[in-house]
């Protein structure tokens, strides 16, 4: 299992809260060293197992051990499980869902009976929750509408990103002349490479910009559509060279300093993290306007291009613009300086804070 978003997310989350004065520790479902070599001042327990329904006991008597106060998850996965564990714990703890997908965009990946029991569990076990939180208004309002009774409270709390140590980390050499000694402008693709990413348009889009301009595409991350990556590989003898996939990386913020756009061509997103992170790093960003936070992260435009889902055309296009416009780039990472602000780690972490303290007081 490698570290993503998600886990990014809560690690910088739990450090906050430890900061803060609060005893944090972390629940993962099996051994991960990246999780463990990401920060050493978290308290990592494992559940050794490899499926979340086979998790549903040991979270129980993990509760029932820890005696934690407060349970915080993410996912709909998690959640269900979550809910669920904490009723048949010994120990009462308040129970904390946050969502950090369109959910109503994620379950069309899964066939209707598959996704016909999910949104029942959701139905059944969010509900039970203390609080319930979206990343995005997006992603809240789909809670709202689709999932849970209106009179529930569900509110919004960004995800928290830590600026300094994304900058740091960003300070790191990359030992490949292909990235470091590029005369074509980059194009980086960062996350991991699934369904929802939709890989393919990506892909095609790139093809219409390398027809127009020298540039290079490189791509950082793993996943079920790595064969599509290699297969349009072959498929395009030409812009074989042109196009680089070097996996899963631990540090892929160093590659951000080379890239002179990110590019990202999701079908639907939560809050995406990376997209945060590229604001930090200044490097521009085009994005689908997909389903969830994507718009909101980039101000409707104003802190990111945006095209419609699979429209090849635009997303080449406004790509193009950026790596043809300096004026163009320059006012988007003007923008993106103001936009990153939102993000915060610190305040984030307090929004989450007086939120707990106004729920579980009132």
């Amino acid at each position: 299992m490698n570290i993503g978003g998600v886990e990014r997310s809560f690690l910088t989350l739990s450090n906050q809260l430890l900061e803060k004065g609060n005893k944090v520790f972390v629940i993962t479902l099996n051994q991960n060293n990246n999780l463990l070599n990401y920060d050493n001042k978290i308290e990592i327990i494992s559940l050794n197992t490899s499926r979340s329904i086979l998790s549903l006991f040991k979270l129980s008597r993990v509760l029932s051990e820890k005696k934690p106060d407060i349970l915080i998850s993410a996912q709909y996965y998690a959640n269900i499980i979550a809910t669920l564990s904490s009723m048949l714990s010994r120990h009462k703890v308040k129970v904390i869902l946050s969502e950090r997908l369109h959910l109503s965009s994620a379950l069309k990946q899964y066939n209707f009976f598959k996704k016909l029991i999910l949104k029942l569990l959701v139905k059944l076990t969010y509900p039970n929750a203390d609080l319930i939180y979206g990343n995005s208004e997006s992603v809240c309002e789909d809670l709202r509408i689709n999932y849970v009774n209106k009179s529930i409270k569900i509110i919004k709390i960004f995800n928290p990103s830590s600026a300094k140590n994304i900058i740091k980390l960003s300070k790191e050499e990359v030992n490949d002349t292909w990235i470091s000694k590029s005369d074509a402008p980059i194009i980086l693709y960062v996350g991991r490479l699934s369904f929802q990413k939709d890989i393919p348009t990506m892909l095609k889009t790139f093809k219409v910009i390398a027809t127009e301009l020298n540039s290079k595409l490189l791509i950082v991350g793993d996943g079920p559509q790595r064969k599509l990556v290699e297969e349009f590989k072959l498929n395009n003898p030409k812009l074989e060279k042109q196009i680089k996939l070097i996996g899963y990386s631990e540090n892929p913020y160093k590659f951000f300093k080379y890239s002179k756009v990110f590019m990202l061509t999701s079908l639907y997103e939560g809050l995406p993290n990376v997209l945060i992170e590229s604001q930090i790093l200044g490097t521009p960003i085009v994005a689908t306007n997909s389903p969830g936070g994507t718009a909101e992260v980039l101000e409707n435009g104003k802190a990111g291009h945006l095209a419609n889902i699979k429209d090849i055309h635009k997303l080449s296009e406004k790509t193009l613009s950026i790596l043809k416009g300096e004026d163009a780039s320059k006012k988007l990472k003007e923008n993106m300086n103001l936009s990153i602000e939102r993000f915060d780690s610190s305040l984030v972490t307090e929004h989450l804070i007086s939120e707990i303290k106004n729920t579980f007081n009132s």
